[in-house]
């Protein structure tokens, strides 16, 4: 998925996906970015996603990292596990974990799923048990890192794309005067508009305000 890079909206959407009850997201590798603006250097690690609005606030959720393009030819043909086997543990605040592979298609394609999936899947189901490559989902995933030791706050920080350019429109944490945004929402607008993300429907910005069409 995509993510707001407007810091305001950014945070009011984590917000509300925490405030939803949701533990992780899955976001695309270039929709996001190191702390210091450069590209992420540990694709294959959950990250602490970080969002920080005007006021300084700031609320994190985990985020599993997408890589490779969307794409059902390579999840019909087992690329995540074969791309899994040439990565080795990394180590997160001295915990020794398993990376990561994830990916995600469109649906039927060509007769991929139909045609090439299931002997892919046993091909690799059977390889799976020979040579240590465990095939889990996120959130199986996860738990299994909480259960080594690394919490949320122990993973690396990454922010959406751009968020600190734009944070450099609005006033410093702690000024007094009041922040100077790109484009007039209130607070409550953007969580309403956070919600409206969380519950499914399709959003779009217009000059100035935001609408559901």
């Amino acid at each position: 998925m995509d993510l707001p890079n407007h810091p305001d909206v950014a945070f009011e959407y984590v917000k509300a996906l925490k405030e939803c009850g949701y533990r992780w997201l899955l976001v695309q590798e270039h929709s996001v970015e190191a702390l210091d603006g450069h590209g992420l250097r540990e694709r294959h690690l959950p990250q602490r996603l970080v969002a920080r609005n005007s006021c300084g606030e700031e609320v994190s959720i985990v985020a599993a990292i997408k890589t490779q393009g969307s794409d059902t030819k390579l999840v019909g043909q087992m690329q995540p596990f074969y791309e899994a086997q040439t990565l080795q543990r990394r180590e997160v605040a001295g915990v020794s974990i398993p990376p990561l592979v994830t990916q995600i298609g469109d649906g039927e394609n060509g007769g991929v799923m139909m045609n090439e999936f299931p002997s892919a899947f046993r091909q690799a189901a059977y390889r799976h048990g020979n040579e240590g490559v465990v095939a889990a989902n996120v959130t199986e995933y996860l738990e299994l890192v909480e259960q080594a030791g690394v919490t949320e706050g122990m993973l690396p920080a990454c922010l959406p794309v751009h968020q600190g350019a734009l944070c450099s429109h609005t006033s410093p944490p702690g000024s007094r005067a009041p922040p100077t945004r790109p484009w007039r929402h209130s607070s409550a607008s953007g969580r309403a508009f956070a919600w409206r993300v969380a519950r499914g429907q399709t959003t779009s910005v217009g000059s100035g305000d935001m609408r559901t069409s």
